[in-house]
């Protein structure tokens, strides 16, 4: 290990950084205790600690030197800068160390009777019996009123639908006579810009025609559509028996 130390003793004094690390590296390996360790963690963070932006690497090595061995020594001569920073890092792991021993030193704090008591089991909760209250027998509304009810409404849409229709009706006669006047020369159309007039309010026509009777369609549609199925899901047929001596009808038409 003494040779190991001289020669990253003289790569530091060289200059040659990265060499003396790997030089650490292959030592560290071939350490054969925790004073060779120790010895080996403070040439590598000397090293770390002369290379810009590696004092972070250099805090490790040194913490983990002081951690084995918090008297350590540095192995070799360094420039101020790095034994300030070294004395900095000593002085934090032995404030560290002295936390801890004083935490280990401290007598422990009794628990509390009441945390040592054993808790006794606890009583079962009595029971209370409950009467729950009696289902309802109120009858249940039956469907049919809804479906009655839906049929009943599909009056609305049938009769918006048939006024649409008949909307349409009339927007398209409107715009049939617009269409008569340009076939057949008119008293109101003068000039060109008559007729293309005439023209356009015919195609507004027929176009609101359109719309007014897809409308109208759909409103038929739709109260059909409620009508069909607001009729009742069952209808029970009418039913003929014979006792012998008269004949008797039962159920409802549809």
């Amino acid at each position: 290990m003494r040779g190991c130390e001289t020669s990253i003793a003289l790569l530091i004094e060289e200059l040659e950084y990265e060499r003396a690390l790997e030089q650490v590296a292959r030592c560290k390996e071939a350490s054969a205790g925790s004073e060779d360790a120790v010895v080996m963690s403070l040439y590598q963070g000397v090293i770390l600690a002369e290379l810009s932006g590696r004092l972070r690497d250099a805090d490790a090595a040194f913490k983990a030197a002081l951690t084995l061995n918090p008297g350590a020594e540095l192995p070799l001569r360094v420039s101020p800068k790095v034994k300030r920073y070294f004395a900095a890092v000593r002085k934090g792991v032995q404030s560290k160390l002295s936390a801890r021993e004083a935490d280990m030193a401290a007598p422990k704090q009794e628990a509390p009777l009441e945390a040592q008591e054993v808790q006794a089991p606890r009583e079962p909760l009595p029971v209370v019996a409950t009467e729950l209250p009696e289902p309802s027998s109120a009858p249940m509304p039956e469907v049919s009123g809804a479906r009655s009810s839906l049929r009943d409404r599909a009056l609305v849409p049938a009769v918006a639908g048939g006024a649409l229709v008949v909307a349409a009706g009339v927007f398209w006669g409107m715009a049939e006579v617009r269409k008569s006047k340009l076939d057949a020369p008119a008293k109101d159309l003068h000039s060109e810009a008559d007729a293309r007039n005439a023209a356009t309010s015919a195609r507004r026509l027929q176009t609101a025609s359109v719309g007014l009777l897809v409308g109208g369609l759909v409103g038929l549609g739709t109260s059909a559509g409620m009508y069909l199925l607001g009729s009742p899901r069952k209808p029970v047929p009418v039913q003929l028996g014979l006792d012998g001596t008269s004949v008797f009808v039962s159920g409802r038409w549809p």
